[in-house]
């Protein structure tokens, strides 16, 4: 009861800190959400096939727009740190280092995924030859847009480091209200099935790019074009440092899309309208997590800032009031994905099946999001302070030895279908919860040298 009590204690000054910075963030996840939204609903008025295709290749897709973490994450602790510390030569040597590295990670993954698209396929079994002939088309389109994701992930994360949350989010915004108008140009206009989809978000992310490579020139260098010029190398030492932090985030961040694919594997073997409603279901879901989004950076940001100025009771207080604010996001939402989420699948598909699937995963996966404020909230402190080390084990637990064992065997061993793999989901958040407590109140997060 006293660790509740202290959660639920209200700390006006902390939250106010917190909403500075969570709000932009908040706000920028809405339209995203919305647009991932808009994105399915176009293309599930073509069908349940190219439905379970783009799951598919979103689920590919989505472990490679994981990667960007392995700077990322790097890049938004030691940039708090030094914001923390008024290090101004330093914000602009990782800042721009960070840059520099992601761009050219970006590239290789991009045609190291291009050349291999075929052998990444494999991972989805016996899938219909169809599904994954029409999961290529969207991939490979999908593939062009990636070294600009790259740019702009850590972009965003240098610039929210030092407190520029509203920004990176206008650019965001920008960013997903032209991914909503070129999904209906392309698949309700022009009628290019789903590869207009991966066309939208490809075009979008150039357009991104522009602009974040302006606040970054703006806001780090104040347009001295010389100082970008002289510090224009990618430093072998820099980097390091920046992917020794960022290396267990990204493996940590990277665990649940990867698993996801084998998850989508499991799910696909038992039918078209499983795929269907488990793509649908996934989106639905984003919904929960845009304000948790917000919590997380805000996080994040001000645990190491907070550290940086060698402040260990701000930092716990931080952490303590995002965790009541994370209760009351997952308590408000209990509400449609437990009473009403027939209504959530009918928005999208008149398929019985795929709504009769997707309802029942909506409820089961739900009593295990009950559980997600804490590796989300933790996880952020954690990744803030620079202790990556303990979110990447909890996902690794969660996940690996969880999520597939248990949707395995709950499908092979016990036939009990769909009902088994949404058990599995549920049960892997729980136990990722379970652990990252522990380790969290253990304390070694805020004595971590970066």
């Amino acid at each position: 009861m006293t660790i509740i009590n202290s959660i639920m204690k209200t700390d006006e000054v902390q939250l106010k800190k917190i909403w500075n910075l969570a709000l932009p963030v908040i706000i920028g996840q809405v339209l995203h959400t919305f647009m991932v939204i808009a994105d399915m609903f176009f293309i599930a008025k073509l069908g349940s096939l190219e439905t379970s295709a783009v799951t598919a290749a979103t689920s590919v897709i989505g472990v490679i727009h994981v990667i960007p973490f392995l700077i990322a994450s790097g890049s938004i602790a030691l940039v708090s740190r030094l914001t923390g510390a008024d290090d101004r030569e330093g914000i602009k040597e990782i800042s721009l280092n960070g840059i520099i590295l992601s761009l050219i990670v970006g590239v290789i993954v991009t045609l190291v995924s291009y050349l291999n698209l075929n052998l990444i396929l494999k991972i989805f079994g016996g899938a219909e030859a169809e599904v994954l002939s029409l999961s290529k088309v969207y991939i490979r389109i999908a593939l062009l847009g990636i070294p600009l994701f790259f740019f702009n992930a850590t972009t965003k994360a240098v610039l929210q480091a030092t407190g520029d949350t509203k920004n990176p989010v206008k650019v965001f915004i920008g960013m997903n209200v032209l991914n909503i108008f070129l999904d209906y140009l392309f698949i309700m206009v022009l009628k290019t099935g789903i590869g207009g989809a991966a066309w939208a978000t490809a075009i979008s992310e150039a357009m991104g790019a522009l602009f974040m490579g302006y606040l970054v020139i703006n806001h780090i260098f104040k347009f001295d074009f010389k100082d970008i010029l002289d510090k224009l190398t990618l430093k072998l030492k820099t980097s390091a440092r920046i992917m020794k932090i960022g290396g267990f985030s990204a493996l940590h961040m990277i665990t649940r899309p990867l698993t996801g694919l084998i998850m989508y594997r499991i799910v696909i073997s038992q039918g078209v309208s499983a795929g269907a409603a488990f793509g649908i279901g996934g989106r639905l879901f984003n919904f929960v997590f845009i304000f948790l989004a917000g919590l997380g950076t805000a996080m994040s940001v001000l645990v190491g800032q907070n550290l940086g100025k060698a402040d260990i009771e701000a930092a716990e207080g931080v952490v303590k009031q995002g965790l009541k604010l994370a209760i009351y996001n997952i308590v408000i939402f209990s509400v449609p994905f437990f009473i009403f989420p027939k209504y959530l699948m009918r928005a999208f598909i008149d398929d019985p099946e795929v709504i009769r699937i997707g309802v029942e995963y909506l409820r089961i996966c739900y009593m295990g999001i009950l559980f997600v404020i804490f590796p989300n909230i933790m996880g952020a402190a954690f990744q803030g302070a620079g202790d990556t080390l303990p979110p990447m084990v909890a996902s690794v637990g969660g996940n690996w030895f969880v999520k597939i064992p248990f949707a395995y065997l709950l499908t092979t061993v016990f036939p009990m279908g769909t009902t088994g793999v949404w058990i599995a989901i549920s049960a892997s958040v729980v136990v990722e919860a379970i652990i990252i407590l522990v380790w969290f109140y253990m304390g070694n997060w805020k004595k971590k040298v970066i």
